[in-house]
């Protein structure tokens, strides 16, 4: 056995560049997850991400993997890599809970999809990182497990709903998690910890085994929910993507995957769309900056690149994003609370765009309204699959705003978010996420910068419908003009 660089050194790697260590024998995966084991039992109490953690049975599993790579047997591509879950997805013989009391002792009796694919690839899972409650706020807290802090700054959150398994990430706590997003739930998370996110094109990873909806249920697929990973690099992303991607188990008998490979390597032959700013959303100056920086320095490598978009307005992709999100997330309210939406909205003008009122709106909107309202959805989806063949990427804000300070206001349409001295309705958070949302996009998110306070800055990487390799293979190709993932002096 060669010897182990320092812990923290370690533990701040690329899981790709860690998977090779374990196989050339440089470290084994039970010295790996000791030392995973006691970074969190020492840093994780000021940023609690990892909520559950089942010690005795990821030493078992390390041990028997070593033995196994003594013996010449390879697991697959992740072999002995210890990583956390987000407690939204059923991991079997660990407490699952999905940020609710009422699942407090759930534990099941089989994995969602995405941890039986991790596990038969290699992988070891540890533990359970922190959700809002049902997967349910742009922030990370609940009353089973208080609330998730982000590494870059503790008084600040880390964002959700994959708050806790993007912080852990960024931590050094985990090498990989999975997230899940309908309103940016990978992404904005990815943004605030300065790691890297995707939130796949729709329907390419399943989402069985997620909670919401109630454990038992079959129901996963609903228009715009996804699953999707995190990690510390591009080429990570693209490890677990092909691992997680292909045919649910009711629909493999049928269907097999086959992706397009990524339409270029080199950054030279990209054609590269900016989408920097807007008025309808205006974005943190810094935010802007960096993606104007990022515009600059892409271009100068001899990349092509224009300020342009589809061509639907952000205004209108939030409107109908609204109208089709909140259906989905409203299946689960109580009847009470859809019988005080419905005298709301006895005495509202039709025109009234108050988010309290859009809320209720599109939480009753009855089918053939929704359905309406997909057909405008697909018509854009085509207007997308017409821009990509003039651009084969898009650079978009996450969100309008860096990592902010905690906010647990009971009620999220009293909550604001203060950017660049202005006060901002916390509803305004969706805008940008949405526009890889509603068309079913993939969507890389990089960290590219920081801004004057310390905080990282990601961007959305947009790409074509099915072609998720080609802004991954594009995130890996500007990692030497970004910031990409730097460790937070929790572990520095």
């Amino acid at each position: 056995m060669k010897s182990i660089p320092p812990r923290n050194d370690i533990l701040t790697l690329p899981m790709h560049v860690l998977i090779g260590k374990i196989k050339n024998k440089e470290i084994s995966s039970l010295e790996l997850l000791e030392l995973q084991l006691e970074h969190i039992s020492k840093h994780d109490p000021s940023i609690n991400s990892v909520v559950t953690i089942n010690e005795e049975h990821a030493r078992a599993k390390a041990m028997e993997a070593d033995k196994a790579l003594q013996q010449g047997e390879d697991w697959g591509p992740l072999h002995g890599i210890p990583i956390t879950i987000k407690d939204a997805y059923e991991v079997k013989g660990m407490r699952s809970t999905g940020g609710s009391p009422k699942w407090k002792e759930h534990i099941p009796n089989k994995d969602a999809v995405v941890v039986d694919r991790l596990r038969k690839a290699g992988a070891i899972v540890v533990g359970k990182t922190n959700v809002p409650l049902l997967s349910g706020d742009w922030q990370t807290y609940n009353e089973l497990f208080g609330v998730t802090n982000n590494p870059w700054d503790i008084h600040k959150t880390p964002g959700g709903s994959s708050g806790g398994a993007a912080a852990a990430v960024s931590a050094g706590f985990s090498f990989l998690d999975i997230g899940s997003d309908i309103g940016g739930s990978i992404r904005i998370p990815a943004h605030f910890c300065g790691v890297y996110g995707l939130k796949p094109s729709y329907g390419l990873i399943p989402k069985s085994g997620h909670i919401p909806p109630p454990p038992g249920m079959l129901s996963h697929q609903n228009t715009l929910s996804v699953a999707g990973p995190i990690a510390r690099s591009s080429k990570d992303i693209h490890i677990a993507l092909s691992i997680l991607a292909g045919a649910s188990p009711l629909e493999k008998k049928g269907w097999k995957l086959d992706l397009p490979s990524t339409r270029h390597q080199n950054i030279k032959d990209f054609r590269v769309a900016i989408w920097s700013n807007d008025p309808f959303c205006a974005v943190e100056n810094a935010i802007a900056d960096a993606i104007e920086e990022l515009a600059t320095q892409v271009g100068k490598l001899g990349a092509t690149v224009h300020e342009d978009n589809p061509g639907v307005s952000l205004q209108m992709n939030d409107d109908i994003y609204w109208n089709m999100s909140t259906p989905i997330i409203a299946s689960g309210f109580p009847k009470s609370t859809l019988d005080s939406m419905e005298k709301l909205l006895e005495n509202s003008d039709p025109n009234d765009t108050n988010p309290r009122v859009r809320q209720a709106r599109g939480a009753l909107l009855k089918q053939q309204s929704w359905l309406s309202y997909n057909e405008r959805r697909l018509r854009i989806q085509a207007m997308w699959e017409e821009f990509f063949t003039s651009f084969d990427v898009l650079i978009c804000p996450v969100v309008f705003t860096t990592a902010f300070d905690h906010n647990h206001e009971p009620d999220l349409f009293n909550r604001t978010i203060t950017v660049d001295g202005i006060k901002r309705h916390y509803s305004e958070i969706t805008a940008w996420p949405s526009v890889a949302t509603l068309p079913q996009l993939p969507s890389v998110v990089v960290p590219i910068a920081q801004n004057a306070d310390g905080l990282p800055i990601g961007v959305q990487i947009i790409g074509p419908y099915l072609e998720d390799y080609t802004p991954i293979a594009f995130a890996q190709a500007i990692e030497g003009i970004c910031s990409g993932y730097n460790p937070p002096s929790i572990v520095q």
